[in-house]
């Protein structure tokens, strides 16, 4: 298996980019559902921009997104040395100056570029557990899940026990991470604004900050689009008031002001609004 994701990216990233913008631009002239959707989402995002500004962003975001999958695919044939050489700097370097703590640490960020990228180089500093939903072909999940654990993650599905699995490693002083901007299942959530439209948001990373006192750090991979070479940017901690409103706000703030730094770099392509508040009706027909 690790074999056929080589084969699926043979070159280094920045000759691979070049096969991916010329994908991204089939896509585009197509006209699928990844443009159909990122043109949904950036639109309603960056209404104060013009339709012009907003096409050149959409075309941008596809071609990142393209490559984003290039970088995963990258990372699932690699060994963890060869994939911390793709990035070219850390800033904030929050889990490298990190002493001894007395007590867990919550890591969240976005779908900002290739999760495997930024899981990787996470744990160079640390072993985390985290939480993902199954890959619906059976031989792929179960080769992702042990490449992940290769690169010192535990993972779990994302239901209840998985859940259980990240309260216990918080109890036990460990870090766990886990993307803040899936829409949850139902009841498990919160209305919140999200670039001034209500999106249903996780209520998982408060309610776990509450019953354990863990610390919460955001933090993203993005593309230098002067050098196109990779880096990681650390935010700071910032508090939450355990008021599950005010909280999901705060959260989905924090990943704004992530894909603001290089909106292109954000995985539009996920149907961020598709539970309505107000109408019930699916934006994304």
């Amino acid at each position: 298996m690790r074999l056929f994701f080589y084969l699926l990216s043979p070159f280094k990233l920045k000759i691979g980019y070049f096969f991916c913008d010329l994908i991204s631009f089939i896509i585009f002239i197509l006209n699928t559902n990844i443009v159909k959707i990122s043109r949904v989402n950036i639109n309603i995002a960056y209404k104060q921009n013009s339709a012009e500004e907003n096409e050149i962003l959409i075309r941008n975001s596809v071609k990142q997104s393209i490559r984003s999958y290039y970088e995963t695919l990258y990372c699932l044939s690699r060994d963890q040395n060869s994939i911390s050489k793709c990035i070219f700097k850390v800033e904030n370097r929050f889990l490298s100056t990190q002493t001894k703590r007395d007590s867990g640490l919550i890591l969240f960020s976005g779908h900002n570029r290739s999760i495997d990228m930024l899981l990787n180089h996470v744990t160079n500093y640390e072993k985390i557990t985290g939480i993902f939903k199954p890959i619906k072909i059976k031989a792929f999940d179960v080769f992702v899940k042990k490449s992940r654990k290769r690169s010192g993650s535990d993972v779990f599905e994302t239901n209840f026990s998985g859940v259980k699995e990240l309260f216990s490693a918080l109890k036990d002083n460990k870090t766990i991470a886990m993307a803040a901007d899936q829409v949850p299942a139902d009841k498990m959530g919160v209305f919140a604004s999200f670039f001034g439209k209500d999106a249903y948001t996780t209520n998982l990373i408060p309610s776990l900050h509450s019953k354990t006192k863990s610390p919460i750090v955001s933090v993203a991979i993005h593309l230098d689009n002067e050098t196109n070479n990779l880096y990681v940017r650390y935010n700071s901690k910032f508090p939450f008031i355990e008021n599950k409103e005010f909280d999901a706000r705060s959260m989905n703030k924090e990943i704004e002001k992530i894909i603001d730094i290089n909106p292109a770099d954000y995985n539009w392509e996920y149907k961020r609004f598709k539970k309505n508040p107000e109408s019930g009706l699916n934006i994304y027909k």
